[in-house]
């Protein structure tokens, strides 16, 4: 009976892939940077965006501003298994990411600022008949920053930005559990409902994990202006360990099926072919206390959003033309391990293995002031996918990415803007698995098709100057 409950360990286990996503970040907190592909820590867009993006950039702003907005995402995507060329495609909603910006400087030199943002989230929702179901069908991450920040003028050329972050994250999973693979209780290791004649890939449980978790970290920025066409930027976000506590509950999903075989079970009787398999399922008592391996479960576990660096330059070749470049360095190579502790059952403690990889992005990016009312903005991203070739799950199918993206600013007077702005993201096909592999370090081996993955973001913001 106790080898019921690896497959807590199995649901739980699975959901760190989603908040340690590079496919997942979400970079696109503001229009207006957005458009231009994200380049902007040597010069933000003028408001108070820049809390994010360089939180140095507030010391150039003159008196108040207050922008808010959100970007809608939409997925598609799908998996092509390689058994039977069979495709299943990302059911995803269409997801709003909000963030809103407030700054204002209360003396020369010295901006003080305040955001809201969700710099992680999406999610990842397949159809319950997806083969994938077992590992999860419906994926949902949650992260909001809230970030007070402080920025003050060294001198004509330089300016420094540090501010405080807030950080909250939310995770939810659901997952199917696989009577076939299940082991037979009684019976020797190794020994699973399969071995009876249950078809693989039957459902008789469904398994949903809820976890969340504050905790704190910090940024710190700085523009250094060599002259007035070019101007340098870097930025730091450290990283911040979330602490996270959750919780697994789970429900029977019935099979309709009838026991095909006549099964004897040491303890327990003989089970004759034909028996009602729910029934004699529902008689094992395993969703129960204090004995069901398949009662709620708490689980805690340490999880790390990584740290990350920008670097860019910001030239103007010309009075009303700003062309940017960034190149972004995250520390996801410091996420290798997960341990996960258990309670009641800690004999079911353990150890899942990533293997992350650090990734590098460069972003591209074109300002032009077209008119005292109108901007047009473009720009182009690369970026490198975090995982390796043996970690890519219908959790995190994620891989290397090109993006494009468009957008414009109008003034409809000095006092407020409107920001719009697009972006296509094509990411590489990749190869990966379909199940778990528990205690035990995955490889290639177990990758059984082909992920696919596109998006489209539409971002929309009103900023207001005061």
């Amino acid at each position: 009976m106790q080898r019921f409950a690896r497959y807590v360990w199995l649901v739980l286990a699975s959901f760190p892939a989603l908040l340690s996503a590079q496919g997942y970040g979400v970079y696109e907190l503001s229009p207006c940077t957005f458009g231009r592909g994200g380049a902007a820590v040597a010069s933000p867009c003028p408001d108070a965006s820049a809390i994010f993006f360089n939180p140095a950039g507030l010391a150039d702003l003159k008196g108040g501003h207050v922008s808010a907005g959100v970007t809608f995402i939409k997925v598609n995507g799908g998996f092509t298994d390689d058994a039977f060329g069979q495709n299943t495609s990302l059911d995803d909603p269409l997801i709003p990411v909000p963030e809103v910006y407030a700054s204002y400087q209360p003396r020369p030199k010295l901006g003080l600022g305040l955001g809201f943002f969700a710099p992680y989230g999406l999610q990842t929702k397949w159809p319950t008949d997806f083969e994938g179901r077992f590992a999860g069908y419906n994926n949902i991450i949650h992260t909001y920053y809230v970030q007070p920040t402080a920025a003050y003028q060294v001198s004509k050329q330089l300016s420094l930005g540090v501010g405080l972050d807030i950080v909250h994250g939310s995770v939810e999973l659901h997952q199917r559990i696989d009577l076939s693979t299940t082991p037979v209780p009684g019976f020797p290791p190794g020994t699973t409902f399969g071995a009876f004649g249950i078809p693989y890939q039957t459902d008789f449980a469904d398994a949903t994990l809820t976890a969340s978790k504050t905790a704190f970290g910090g940024h710190f920025g700085a523009i250094f202006k060599v002259n007035d066409r070019i101007s340098l930027g870097a930025r730091y976000l450290m990283k911040v360990n979330l602490n996270y506590s959750g919780t697994a509950s789970f429900t029977s999903v019935p099979t309709n099926l009838t026991i095909p075989a006549t099964i004897t079970i040491p303890g327990i009787g003989t089970i004759p072919a034909g028996t009602p398999l729910d029934g004699f399922l529902a008689s094992l008592g395993l969703f129960t206390a204090p004995n069901g391996p398949l009662q709620p479960q708490t689980v805690t576990a340490t999880l790390p959003n990584p740290d990350m660096f920008v670097a860019g330059i910001a030239v103007k070749p010309t009075a009303n033309l700003m062309v940017l470049v960034d190149y972004q360095w995250t520390h996801w190579g410091s996420f290798q391990t997960l341990t996960l502790n258990f309670t009641p059952t800690t004999a079911l403690n353990q150890v899942l293995y990533e293997s992350y990889q650090n990734t590098s992005g460069i972003r591209f990016g074109a300002d032009w002031t077209q008119s005292q009312h109108l901007n047009l903005r473009a720009g182009y991203l690369y970026h490198q996918g975090a995982a390796p070739d043996q970690t890519v799950t219908p959790l995190l199918p994620e891989g290397p990415r090109n993006e494009v993206s468009a957008g414009l600013s109008y003034k409809f007077s000095p006092a407020m803007s409107l920001d719009l702005a697009y972006q296509y993201i094509r990411q590489d096909d990749r190869r990966g698995r379909t199940i778990e592999t528990p205690n035990v370090p995955p490889t290639t081996a177990l990758n059984s098709g082909l992920y696919t993955f596109s998006a489209s973001l539409f971002g929309v913001a009103l900023a207001f100057a005061f």
